[in-house]
């Protein structure tokens, strides 16, 4: 199931993505080094570097990019009109932790449920 955790204004992309990266998530999977974005239809595009997937997450061009922050511990960020966060299997508490780090580098943001 997916839990969207944050929603910030567009122009905060470039500053969540620095947050992050500086809590410890990288574009590449940390075992096979793949960098995965997602295509507006839902389709897995493969990035070849983490400057691409930049410029794909920056830019909208796409529904979004994965990151890591261990093998088996992945979000997914998207950057369209409404930057997003989404990810899978957190406990309610490792959530919590991620949104206090996030708003501990000041990022403000809206959060809600998916329903899922």
């Amino acid at each position: 199931m997916t839990k969207e955790i944050a929603r910030l204004s567009p122009a905060s992309c470039v500053q969540l993505l620095d947050a992050l990266q500086a809590l410890g998530w990288e574009f590449e999977h940390p075992v096979s080094a793949e960098i995965t974005g997602w295509s507006n239809l839902g389709e897995e595009i493969s990035l070849i570097s983490p400057e691409e997937a930049f410029v794909f997450l920056t830019a909208a061009v796409g529904h979004g990019v994965q990151l890591w922050a261990a093998p088996d511990r992945d979000l997914f960020l998207s950057c369209g009109k409404t930057l997003q966060i989404y990810f899978d299997g957190f406990t309610p508490e490792e959530g919590t932790s991620l949104q206090a780090a996030l708003r501990a580098r000041g990022l403000k943001f809206d959060v809600s449920d998916d329903g899922a």
